[in-house]
């Protein structure tokens, strides 16, 4: 007889032990699929990890060309040399098995469609750069980036400054063109203190990569007569600035609200404008002489490589003194005077020696300088003089003209009669240009000294024409040398004997503190001018100028174009003479030779009628020799395939 109870558990316990490897089994399959997508997902997660490494270094690659097509692009002109020698950058771990910048077609002129230069031109060029990167594992990654390196001709700008722009004007200014400064840019404008009433009015955008503030940079003071125009042409009052609103966002935001996003600042991103030169290479070698050491890139933008008519006035071969070469018409008997040379490119026609004396007559001490405190002994260009030569022969024209002026160490070894004219005892040189109201045709005048334009200038039947050198002074049609000068008499004479060059003149000084500026009258002048300025030296917040200071202003955009007159009307109530101005207001550089500080005391400034000349909007009436300004932007990346 069998036991049927415990046959029944031996069966049970061999099902139980069945069902616990089936589970395990299951189990196990489980766990190791778990495993299996672990370890699936770990390497997925790695290599994801390695090719986005590998990604961004090919993007930094890119962004690495963009920042040395930016360098490249300093002398507004991309190279085939300057392109190949764009290279990857060094990062640890990868390499570039793969890197180009190419051109893409051939440079054009178009108008830029957008960003803070939106309404300017440029001569475009378009650029492809590819860049393939790997790691130690092998693993690649690229992309492609598309961008337009853009060489903008600096007189598009109704002003332009290298360095802080100040603007802090007592009579009215009204100034249409854009506005941009590579530095800081302060704002503060009215006709006296306490006075808000609108004074300054820009009528185009105003842009720099730095900061605006509505304040002068020499003391705190704050004037709100400053005026932007937003997208409809209404006058808006500046009440905000950098400081006052320091959030990026912030700033844009008013910005946006009160100009139309008109006012730019680093908030906005802006790009700082590379000037036309190499790097290292200072902003003032555009107006230098030429110079046998510089290069081609050097050589391809300094206004003195591209005359069609260099001027050199030779002090180490003096001549006679004749009518002819020398302004003054009295002075007779040993008196010498520098040798006035030219040479011309191309094989264009020079004047004969007689024909250059009358375009380029010298004149010991011709006025006195009341903001530098020197007599100018200068080079006169006589435009009627070149526009009778030239008598529309294109073969003749000068386009643009340079002069180069080597200055005496001293005057200790001229004779006495010579020294006798210089009659504060040094040669301070300048060029001034005059009866220019009648251009021959388009026209450029560059030196590295100062500049003086007297008179009316190219406002009949105007051309493109620019005025460049270290300081431009306007002298009114009224202006004349004899009241702005000592007399040549044996006091004089026999001062400047006993005192050699050392420029200690009692006599000299005596009438320096009598000299007052006279009355000026309306003037026109029509040219782009290009030309250094001497700027407030800090801002009154920052240490060590904190708290403000006096005697340092530089005297601002609205001295750019310096005077030397009274442009108040005798008897008329307060009412200025007018100068009209149209142009383009350039100022590259500190000035070099003009380093008198503005102090307001040598002149009274004129009623500004100043505006952008819309001309140079236009590629073929920009003036001879505009030098222009480089900026890259990125239009496109995608990932290389």
């Amino acid at each position: 007889m069998f036991d049927i109870s415990a046959t029944g558990r031996s069966d049970r316990r061999g099902l139980a032990l069945v069902a616990t490897l089936i589970v395990l089994a299951i189990m196990g399959v489980v766990i190791a699929g778990a495993v299996r997508a672990a370890m699936t997902s770990l390497r997925s997660s790695s290599l994801d990890y390695q090719e986005a490494r590998v990604f961004y270094a090919a993007e930094a690659g890119g962004e690495s060309a963009l920042s040395q097509l930016k360098l490249a692009l300093q002398d507004a002109f991309l190279g085939d040399e300057e392109l190949a020698a764009i290279t990857p950058p060094d990062i640890d771990g990868f390499s570039f098995d793969s890197f180009t910048v190419a051109r893409q077609g051939t440079a054009v002129v178009e108008n830029i469609t957008d960003g803070p230069y939106e309404g300017l031109y440029a001569l475009t060029q378009n650029v492809e750069i590819y860049s393939l990167a790997a790691d130690e594992n092998g693993t690649v990654a690229g992309v492609v980036l598309r961008a337009k390196a853009q060489a903008i001709p600096i007189f598009q700008f109704g002003v332009f400054y290298n360095e802080d722009l100040e603007a802090t004007n007592g009579p009215p200014l009204e100034f249409k063109g854009r506005v941009h400064s590579n530095g800081n840019i302060y704002l503060s404008s009215g006709a006296g203190p306490g006075d808000n009433l609108p004074n300054a009015w820009y009528r185009e955008p105003i842009t720099t990569p730095n900061k605006v503030f509505h304040d002068r940079k020499d003391n705190h003071d704050i004037q709100d007569g400053v005026y932007i125009n937003d997208a409809d042409g209404n006058e808006v009052k500046l009440d905000f600035d950098s400081r006052t609103i320091d959030d990026a966002e912030a700033f844009k935001t008013e910005s946006c609200a009160k100009f139309d996003c008109r006012l730019e600042t680093d908030a906005f991103n802006v790009d700082s404008l590379e000037l036309p030169l190499p790097d290292g290479v200072p902003a003032s070698e555009l107006i230098r002489p030429r110079d046998v050491d510089d290069g081609e890139a050097e050589k391809s933008v300094k206004f003195a490589w591209n005359a069609d008519m260099y001027v050199t006035v030779d002090f180490t071969s003096m001549k006679n003194w004749s009518g002819a070469c020398s302004i003054s018409k009295d002075v007779a008997g040993n008196v010498l005077i520098p040798t006035v040379r030219a040479v011309r490119s191309g094989g264009a026609v020079v004047p004969n020696e007689t024909q250059l004396c009358r375009m380029f007559q010298w004149q010991w001490a011709a006025f006195y300088d009341g903001r530098e405190d020197e007599l100018k002994d200068i080079v006169q260009i006589n435009i009627d003089e070149i526009d009778s030569w030239v008598a529309g022969d294109v073969d003749r024209a000068m386009e643009i003209i340079y002069v180069e002026i080597t200055a005496p160490a001293g005057i200790g070894g001229f004779t006495p009669e010579t020294r006798a004219q210089i009659l504060d005892g040094q040669v301070d040189p300048a060029v001034r240009v005059a009866a220019g109201a009648l251009l021959p045709n388009r026209m450029t005048i560059v030196t590295e000294w100062p500049m003086y334009a007297w008179g009316d200038y190219n406002n009949i039947d105007k051309k493109p024409a620019a005025l460049a050198g270290d300081g431009i002074d306007i002298l009114s049609n009224r202006w004349q040398d004899p009241q702005n000068r000592p007399g040549t008499t044996s006091v004089f004479e026999r001062c400047d004997d006993a005192n050699e060059d050392d420029g200690s003149c009692d006599e000299y000084v005596a009438f320096t503190n009598a000299w007052n500026n006279k009355e000026a009258q309306e003037t026109t002048v029509n040219a782009g001018i290009l030309a250094g300025h001497w700027p407030t030296p800090c801002d009154h917040e920052i240490p060590p100028c904190g708290g403000g200071y006096s005697n340092f202003y530089g005297g601002g955009i609205e001295n750019f174009p310096r005077f030397l007159e009274s442009w108040i009307v005798s008897g008329g109530g307060g009412a200025r003479h007018i100068l009209h101005y149209t142009g383009a207001l350039i100022s590259p550089f500190t000035s070099q030779q003009t380093t008198g500080t503005w102090n307001g005391t040598y002149y009274d400034p004129p009623q500004r009628d100043w505006q952008f000349d819309t001309d140079f909007r236009n590629p073929e009436l920009l003036p001879p020799g505009t030098p222009s300004v480089g900026n890259v932007i990125r239009t496109a990346m995608r990932e290389a395939l």
